[in-house]
């Protein structure tokens, strides 16, 4: 065999280790947020009932958030796509944290009311 040969077969074995690798190193990692954010959670609530308060207080508008992010990524997507250069990610990302800024606007301006 030449060295060629050798190389192609030592690659051939380490790609699809990396790989499972890979996936196994994604998963624990997704595995361990949501791991933590329950924890925290369950903690929060838990000193929030022993210093006699309610705990439905520590209900966070989280999932809203997510949304307010992703939808205004694709705005800033499909916005950078349409201008003339390779702005997509930044305008995206523009897009989210503004999206972010009304989303806070607005939630402060129906506590005042409220």
């Amino acid at each position: 065999m030449s060295k060629t040969e050798t190389n192609k077969m030592n690659n051939q074995v380490v790609s699809p280790f990396f790989f499972v690798l890979l996936v196994v190193l994604v998963l624990l990692t997704i595995f361990g947020m949501v791991y933590l954010y329950i924890t925290s959670k369950t903690k929060e609530r838990l000193a929030l009932i022993e210093k006699g308060m309610d705990p439905n207080l520590a209900k966070s508008d989280f999932w809203v958030q997510v949304g307010i992010i992703g939808g205004g990524a694709a705005l800033g997507l499909i916005a950078g796509d349409i201008m003339p250069g390779k702005y997509g990610p930044l305008v995206a990302i523009i897009f989210a944290g503004a999206g972010l800024v009304v989303y806070n606007m607005m939630r402060k301006s129906n506590a005042r009311r409220n």
